[in-house]
């Protein structure tokens, strides 16, 4: 039956907007990069220029992990507004500090990683076989919660800038290098505790113990979560080459 001339063919929605990218391999290479970020941002000292720098590889980490993950165009907008926000936040309070204690470019940060976590979770565990890539995808999703929890401990510092307590040998560092609170994060993500930082204040404390927690249950659960979708998969797999064939 042909449908009428003055009817459309619905077509249908849901398709990624950047099909190269969007493949599980994908997951592989965006891990890469977090895990570039995280482990080098903490080295250095950065400067004004350093700074800069460091905002824009941010904003590109942002929008390609969203290209990498997202499906539906609306999100995919509103991620895209987020990160330019974000940028131009960045720039706005890099040259003009006074701006700085309000927090909102901290804030956008913040609001971009959370919904990065949830789009990686969920390109990880929709239904299909079980790759590498998708473990890569979930270590992934483990990274961005450290970095999300980093900027959520900014947030507060930039309140209460005795939220967490350093030792004087990276204490000096301005609050606009994240390098000390990643550091921070990640340490209370996987229960490392060296005794050079600790959080003081109420609210940092129960972040702190939120994200212990997040640290300890994540990976077992991410790991039996694969699993049983493997096993799934293999299940019906075996039932399909079981069928008789017609």
């Amino acid at each position: 039956m042909r449908p009428r001339d003055n009817q459309t063919i619905s077509k249908p929605t849901g398709a990624p907007l950047f099909p190269f990218w969007v493949a599980d391999r994908r997951l592989s290479f965006f891990l890469g990069f977090l895990v570039l970020i995280t482990i080098f941002v903490p080295m250095i000292r950065l400067s004004r220029s350093g700074r800069i720098g460091l905002d824009l590889i941010f904003a590109f980490m942002l929008f390609s992990g969203a290209i990498a993950t997202i499906r539906q165009k609306a999100l995919m907008y509103v991620v895209v507004a987020v990160t330019v926000l974000e940028f131009a936040a960045d720039l706005i309070v890099e040259f003009n500090s006074s701006l700085a204690h309000l927090g909102w470019d901290t804030a956008l940060k913040v609001s971009g990683l959370a919904i990065l976590v949830v789009m990686t979770l969920r390109h990880t565990f929709r239904p299909g076989r079980v790759s590498v890539h998708r473990v890569m995808g979930g270590v992934a999703a483990y990274l961005l919660i450290g970095l999300t929890w980093s900027f959520g401990y900014k947030v507060l510092m930039e309140e209460r800038p005795d939220a967490i307590h350093f030792q004087s040998s990276i204490a000096g560092s301005p609050t606009g290098e994240p390098s000390r609170l990643i550091y921070f994060s990640f340490a209370t993500l996987t229960s490392v505790s060296y005794g050079d930082a600790y959080p003081i204040h109420r609210v940092a404390r129960s972040m702190a113990m939120a994200e212990a927690l997040i640290g300890q249950l994540y990976p077992p659960i991410l790991i039996a979560t694969l699993v049983g979708m493997a096993l799934q998969t293999r299940s019906v797999e075996g039932r399909e080459a079981d069928l008789p064939k017609k």
